[in-house]
């Protein structure tokens, strides 16, 4: 397993890092309704993952498995 900085932050980087989290929160907060999920999603893509530093892990077909 290979952690790794992400330096700049792509489209392609922050489309891929919301599926991530998005899954992540399906499988874990059922408390959530899908109008929360579809607010939150667009701020955790364009305010909240710029605003900190990340580091991914990615499985063995080069894709994001973690953060």
């Amino acid at each position: 397993m290979e952690i790794e900085k992400i330096q700049s932050l792509s489209d392609e980087i922050l489309d891929e890092l919301l599926i991530v989290w998005e899954k992540s929160v399906r499988s874990s907060h059922h408390f959530l309704k899908e109008e929360d999920i579809e607010y939150f999603k667009p701020l955790i893509r364009n305010q909240y993952f710029p605003a900190v530093k990340l580091f991914i892990v990615s499985n063995k077909k080069g894709r994001i498995a973690e953060f």
